[in-house]
């Protein structure tokens, strides 16, 4: 098998190009990426799926079970959350520690891509040209920067590793095996993995594998592990967008569009991206240049394998998440070009191959090399620069605001960001103006009671608290800090009430747990500072 692999990748003066090739692609993946290195967690998500996530905190067996049990966020990512278990026992919060795994994540999957366009291709140099471009798309940052998305890096390292061995296309039961054990392994990251089997039908497309009996009996369990998985990831409610009927069926092509505009243009990037009034002009416009990239694609370049598979590609790895169904008030995000760009960059690398190959003169030629050196470092650049945006909170929502005046929930997280910075005059502020915008958000109030709580300002922390449970009745961090406020007025008995209302309403919160444990033994308490 060692010996067909060698063979496959050309030979000894081919893999010699391509371990250094291999080393300039990591080298300049590092180089836009590591400043991500600097960077604190982020009050979005990373909450729940680190800081405050009880299941992350041991490695036992009931504890590996915990993680294989349960979901983060109603998102089924055991291996996901395991990889944060195994980075707190490593460092515990540190959040270098994270962000380092991340970064390791990120550059063996650009490895991975490099690997994978070279068996797909037999053509080290545009194999190159992918993965350089791969790993230093400033739109990748998210996936990298945002420690709540390590399920990305992680079902994108085992959905490449699959693809990687299937494309190798060697005829045996161990390496059948090892691909459909990699899927899993996808699978349980993130389920975003289930578009593995089309994409698998499409390297057979591209390597002129011939259609028959065997090549849809291997792929059933494929498409049986796809189908459990995408059931059960399945949302069972959501808000919708409000959408007209007619937009909301341009919408999965205006998704296609936005990330090939992403893609191609990627300094305007923000961590959300919502519908606002006035935005109908750039959304048909979007809507239209996806559909008519399709007609171009099936009119003129339908034979064109290579042009095919990169266009088929970059639409099936954005299947789960084009909207066909729209949930909730977001309709992009950067992390979703993060698989789906290696399309793109497919037909970019075929493209220049052929352009190159034909005569032309030199000074074209140096000319094209200049532009596509300047292209790179520019991309290298503002990845850096978008790494900087992640900094913390206030860095990235006020980022966000700039370029998404309509982002509710951006406006809400930076309030958020200023509590948790201590920086409460800013934090007053924001508030206030948040409350006004968003009435019936709870966390707004909640933050404003902890804000007062911790100024000493008791009476209106305990009004903010309970107007947030008249929002949000169950609202476990709001219950036990008037819990935590009734032990300051000496009233043990309605400090324990809320505790165990806290702790019914949300068992992993682990305040509530240990403030109801110190009071079980003596039924008193000694006020604790809100938490």
């Amino acid at each position: 098998m060692k010996g067909e692999a060698f063979r496959r990748l050309g030979g000894f003066k081919d893999s010699v190009i391509f371990s250094v090739l291999l080393g300039l692609a990591l080298l300049f993946a590092w180089t836009a990426m590591s400043p991500c290195l600097k960077n604190g967690f982020i009050n979005w998500d990373e909450t729940e799926y680190i800081t405050r996530n009880p299941r992350i905190r041991t490695l036992s067996p009931e504890g590996v079970k915990a993680i294989f049990t349960s979901s983060d966020l109603k998102m089924y990512s055991p291996l996901a959350t395991l990889s944060y278990a195994l980075n707190y026992r490593a460092a515990g919060l540190a959040p270098r520690a994270y962000h380092a795994t991340d970064l390791v994540l990120h550059l063996l999957n650009t490895a991975l891509v490099l690997l994978l366009a070279r068996l797909l291709l037999a053509d080290v140099w545009a194999a190159f040209f992918i993965a350089l471009l791969f790993g230093i798309h400033p739109a990748h940052v998210e996936s990298v920067a945002w420690a709540a998305e390590r399920k990305d890096l992680l079902y994108s390292f085992f959905y490449l590793a699959a693809l990687a061995a299937y494309a190798l296309r060697f005829r045996g039961m161990k390496t059948y095996f090892l691909t459909l054990l990699l899927f899993l392994g996808a699978l349980f990251s993130k389920p975003m993995a289930v578009t593995l089997p089309l994409a698998l039908l499409l390297v057979d497309y591209l390597k002129d594998v011939t259609p028959g009996r065997r090549l849809w009996l291997e792929k059933l369990p494929f498409f049986f592990f796809s189908a459990l998985f995408a059931f059960a990831a399945m949302p069972a409610s959501g808000a919708a967008l409000g959408l007209g009927w007619g937009r909301r069926l341009l919408l999965p092509f205006y998704n296609l569009g936005f990330y090939v505009y992403t893609l191609l243009w990627p300094f305007d990037l923000s961590a959300m991206y919502v519908f606002a009034p006035g935005g109908r002009p750039a959304y048909l416009l979007l809507a239209a240049a996806a559909l008519a990239g399709i007609f171009l694609v099936w009119k003129y370049f339908r034979r064109d394998k290579e042009v095919v598979f990169g266009a088929a590609f970059f639409a099936v790895m954005l299947l789960p998440v084009l909207q066909f169904f729209p949930f909730g008030p977001v309709v992009s995000a950067d992390r979703y070009t993060y698989l789906s760009s290696i399309g793109v960059f497919f037909i970019a690398a075929v493209c220049a191959r052929r352009l190159w190959r034909r005569p032309l003169a030199p000074a074209l030629r140096w000319a094209a090399a200049a532009c596509a050196v300047a292209a790179v470092l520019t991309l290298a650049v503002a990845a850096r620069l978008r790494c900087g945006v992640w900094k913390d909170g206030i860095s990235l929502w006020s980022d966000t605001l700039r370029k998404q005046p309509a982002a509710g929930s951006a406006l809400v997280n930076l309030c958020g960001a200023y509590v948790q910075a201590g920086r409460d005059a800013e934090a007053e502020s924001c508030l206030a103006g948040a409350i006004v915008r968003y009435p019936g958000n709870d966390d707004n109030y909640y933050n404003l009671g902890y804000l007062y709580a911790r100024k000493g300002e008791y009476g209106r922390a305990e009004e903010y608290f309970a107007r947030t449970l008249r929002i949000t009745p169950c609202h476990a961090p709001a219950l036990n800090n008037l819990g935590n406020l009734s032990l300051l007025k000496g009233d043990a008995a309605g400090a324990e009430r809320y505790y165990a209302r806290a702790a019914r309403c949300d068992s992993s919160y682990p305040a509530a747990a240990s403030n109801l444990a110190k009071m079980a033994p003596s039924r008193k308490g000694k006020a604790a500072a809100p938490r």
